[in-house]
């Protein structure tokens, strides 16, 4: 995806979801970094959580590939809430889940897709110059940029929830998937291998939406 088909899937947005940054009531990114981004019915009886970094190849092929399917056979049935959370192996990841929880919750998700879909024109490169192109296309101005950058709050809860996850999880490696807890878990974007876990934690399949 370029930044022009990027610009097209932002812009494809409300514009009552622009970033929702400090001025936004009720709208935390601290608080979004610590609890995740969630897709799916929050009452939804299996949660499978995502360890993954935005600068992850094999995880933008998860989020490009592989959840759509995962979303239309599990998460649309309500059977399956999807919490993705942040370890972001290096700077541009790390940079990159920032401005994604700057976005707010809904522009937020829409530039983590892109981010995902375009790192080939960003990781490894000047990233932090692709990075902050991209937000502004989903409505960020260069202040709210800059301010999002340095908030330090924001930056030590991402880094928490990696250790948090490498402690508790011995998680290691992206993307990394936890069925309940960690009564089933996933090492890699192994589509057959997610959908067995889900299934053995009481998933059913169907036909997918559409």
């Amino acid at each position: 995806m370029g930044l022009t088909a990027a610009a097209l899937s932002l812009a494809a947005l409300p514009l009552a979801a622009a970033p929702a940054l400090a001025q936004d009531a009720g709208y935390d990114p601290v608080k979004a970094a610590t609890e995740g981004v969630m897709i799916g019915d929050p009452k939804a009886p299996i949660t499978v959580i995502e360890y993954a970094s935005i600068a992850c190849s094999h995880c933008g092929h998860f989020d490009a590939e592989i959840l759509p399917k995962i979303k239309a056979e599990f998460i649309d049935s309500g059977q399956v809430k999807l919490i993705f959370r942040d370890y972001p192996l290096n700077a541009p990841g790390l940079r990159a889940a920032m401005l994604v929880h700057c976005g707010g919750p809904e522009k937020g998700k829409a530039l983590k897709s892109v981010y995902f879909k375009t790192q080939a024109k960003w990781l490894n490169q000047d990233f932090l110059q692709h990075l902050t192109q991209t937000a502004k296309l989903a409505g960020m101005s260069q202040p709210q940029i800059d301010a999002c950058l340095a908030n330090k709050p924001l930056e030590d809860a991402i880094i928490q929830s990696q250790m948090v996850a490498a402690e508790k999880y011995k998680i290691d490696s992206t993307p990394t998937f936890l069925i309940n807890e960690g009564a089933g878990r996933v090492n890699g974007a192994n589509e057959q291998e997610l959908i067995d876990a889900l299934v053995k934690a009481g998933a059913k399949r169907g036909k997918p939406a559409g």
